[in-house]
């Protein structure tokens, strides 16, 4: 009877610590910032007090290569006092093309900390946090990797992140670990966007679904980022023509030029201009967003990932994102990703 007692308290024990087990927090909102002005609109400062949002990743500037060198552009400037009131993490877009000509890795690495550092001072901001985004390929990760050494030298005591594709998750032996602290998996631009027959570029969540396996591990903690914006592809005799950002079906649908094919696709009737772009007669266009149900299978997607999410972020931050969701979508995918 003893032996029966003490099996039976031990039962209970176990399933009482287990009933007690805390949910795993969800991770917080967060967003990007891809604009060369730091400006907040009254909608946009209203969406961030919404969803709770205490920091942002800003795009400080991009490096691409210029006559053989490797040239910081576009460099963020700061208006106003709003930002002062978030958590900025400067992020560096950097060209692959970069690192495929002769560019010494240490020395970029100097020059890009030495810009952001001046940038920082300039707006009197004192970051803990930095993001490089490169999407590197076998032939460049040596000389990417290299500067992410040197940078993580020169940025010593911060924490230092860097964007993970889909494929660099599905093959890391191939293309490798960057040298960071932790990751931020871009779960959008997976689609073919050279194809007239794709479906949408942005967000295919059934091409999303052959990179990943239950539990599958990466080498560094991962954060996530969603897409939350739109555009307009414009196709000429079969191939890409254009990339019409900041435009959607709507204004489409207000044009006599054009002429509606099915659901988001159209095509030109006579030549006209169109989101700064000159269209011709016969150029076939497909609008793309990511709608809300895509959006929560990409969330149960990522939970196949044997992972501890602690931003989720979303790309990007503008005037359209509290038309264009639900006003609660943000935080409710957040919850959603640590609900079984």
């Amino acid at each position: 009877m003893s032996v029966f007692r003490t099996l039976l308290i031990v039962i209970l024990t176990g399933s009482l610590l287990t009933g007690c087990k805390p949910d795993r927090t969800p991770p917080a909102v967060s967003c990007y910032y891809w604009k060369s002005t730091f400006d907040l609109s009254p909608a946009e400062t209203e969406w961030l007090k919404r969803q709770r949002v205490q920091r942002i990743y800003v795009k400080y500037l991009d490096v691409d290569i210029e006559n053989g060198q490797a040239v910081p552009k576009a460099p963020i400037r700061f208006k106003g006092e709003a930002y002062q009131a978030y958590e900025i993490v400067p992020c560096v877009f950097i060209t692959n093309r970069t690192f495929q000509a002769q560019v010494n890795p240490d020395a970029l690495a100097e020059q890009v900390w030495n810009y952001l550092g001046e940038i920082n001072t300039t707006y009197h901001l004192s970051p803990t946090t930095y993001q490089l985004d490169c999407d590197w390929s076998p032939s460049t990760q040596a000389a990417y990797f290299r500067f992410l050494k040197r940078f993580r030298q020169l940025a010593e005591g911060k924490t230092l992140t860097a964007t993970i594709r889909l494929h660099q998750l599905q093959y890391p032996k191939q293309t490798g670990v960057p040298p960071v602290d932790r990751g931020v998996l871009m779960y959008y631009n997976m689609g073919d966007i050279q194809s007239v027959e794709e479906p949408n570029s942005i967000l295919n969540t059934n091409t999303a679904a052959t990179y990943l396996t239950k539990n599958m591990q990466y080498d560094l903690p991962l954060d996530y980022a969603l897409p939350t914006f739109s555009w307009v592809l414009a196709y000429r005799l079969g191939e890409l023509h254009a990339i019409i950002n900041q435009s959607s079906c709507s204004q489409l649908d207000t044009m006599t030029a054009v002429e509606a094919l099915g659901p988001n696709r159209y095509r030109m009737q006579q030549n006209a201009y169109f989101g700064n772009h000159y269209l011709n007669q016969g150029d076939q266009l497909r609008c793309e967003a990511p709608t809300t149900a895509d959006l929560e299978t990409a969330t149960d997607q990522l939970k196949l990932i044997d992972n501890n999410c602690e931003h989720l972020l979303f790309y990007h931050l503008d005037e359209n994102l509290s038309n264009a969701f639900p006003e609660n979508l943000p935080q409710r995918l957040a919850k959603r990703l640590v609900t079984p």
